[in-house]
């Protein structure tokens, strides 16, 4: 299967990094062809310009900017988000990534007024991803990553999408034991991804 790795932390001795060498290693490891973005590495360029806003309906050439990462997106059976939480969110580039690259005829087709999910080759999701806070703390806050990795992107990925959504709440106070048990965690979850 192709897989397609969406990675966005600036620091390359991060625990994210890490987390994300394990999951691209793992899917190799499987047998998955694995397309890996780093968005930092790529200066992937976040900012909807008003330029980009005015022609976002316009699917004649709404894509030009970005025609790379939806040909990379449209490729592949597998998608993996590696991210930290920052700010009960997702980190700014990848915000910016969805808002530039999740198009009218790109994530959603909309034909006379309704809307049908335009990644239909999208058939397993997965993020990976750590929070600073406790879990309860997100849960009481909406925990907005959670809910976007598992019901956002589902809905626009094939209708029997597989979702999985793995987090390391509290890394501020995780042990090293926790840790390295959340990392052979994802190392098996992508092992048979």
């Amino acid at each position: 299967m192709k897989v397609h790795v969406i990675y966005a932390h600036p620091l390359t001795d991060s625990l994210a990094a890490h987390l994300h060498r394990v999951t691209v290693d793992s899917l190799v490891q499987a047998g998955h062809e694995v397309d890996d973005l780093d968005l930092y590495a790529d200066n992937f360029d976040p900012v909807l310009s008003p330029e980009d806003r005015r022609d976002y309906h316009d699917t004649a050439i709404n894509q030009r900017k970005v025609a790379g990462y939806v040909e990379r997106l449209q490729s592949c059976e597998g998608l993996v988000l590696c991210h930290p939480v920052w700010n009960f969110g997702w980190p700014a580039i990848l915000k910016g990534y969805f808002d530039r690259v999740f198009l009218p005829d790109v994530s959603f087709k909309l034909v006379d007024g309704q809307v049908s999910p335009g990644l239909k080759n999208i058939r397993k999701l997965a993020t990976v991803t750590t929070y600073g806070s406790k879990r309860w703390r997100a849960a009481v806050l909406g925990d907005a990553p959670r809910k976007n990795g598992t019901r956002f992107l589902r809905v626009v990925c094939h209708p029997r999408v597989k979702v999985r959504y793995h987090a390391l709440y509290d890394i501020n106070n995780a042990t090293p034991e926790r840790t390295d048990a959340y990392i052979a965690k994802i190392r098996a979850e992508m092992l048979k991804f």
